[in-house]
């Protein structure tokens, strides 16, 4: 009975309790990228993007800046916005949504690109995170063509 208690009150000061991460600040994430992950894999790409602090006032959602620099010479500048689903330290879930412009687009089928992720992160300390991220980038039928691509990313997280 009194290893219940002590499991029972531990569990309960480590899910209630308020953590370090209960202070949003803004992040920079660098990442390693895998494209291609449905199809055949042969693609790597830099992933990196700047995340502002969330906006109370509008349900917390993140702004958010994003370039991916791929392999072959493909580049990808994006706007969107993040939202955290899911947080319980050191554990947190975050959705992201990005328009932008990709430059050498022939295999994407059109400059007009959409990126969106779900990832998942374990936070190391309030400032620091490690992030596993799965993607997919489309031009949501805008182009003649809308092969689409997937992508698994994993990044590293600074908070400031």
């Amino acid at each position: 009975m009194k290893y219940t208690l002590i499991v029972v009150v531990t569990f309960l000061f480590l899910t209630l309790a308020p953590t370090a991460y209960s202070r949003p600040m803004a992040e920079l994430k660098t990442g390693a990228a895998i494209w291609s992950l449905m199809d055949d894999a042969d693609r790597s790409a830099i992933h990196i993007a700047y995340t502002l602090r969330p906006l109370d006032e509008h349900y917390g959602v993140r702004p958010t800046i994003l370039m991916i620099w791929a392999d072959e010479g493909q580049r990808y500048f994006a706007a969107g916005l993040a939202k955290d689903l899911y947080e319980n330290w050191p554990w947190s879930v975050r959705f992201s949504f990005h328009a932008g412009l990709m430059d050498s687009a022939e295999e994407l089928g059109d400059t007009m690109e959409f990126y969106s992720a779900l990832s998942g992160r374990y936070h190391l300390d309030s400032d620091w995170a490690i992030e596993a991220e799965v993607g997919h980038i489309s031009n949501g039928g805008l182009g003649d063509t809308n092969p689409g691509s997937e992508s698994f990313v994993v990044s590293v997280i600074k908070s400031f």
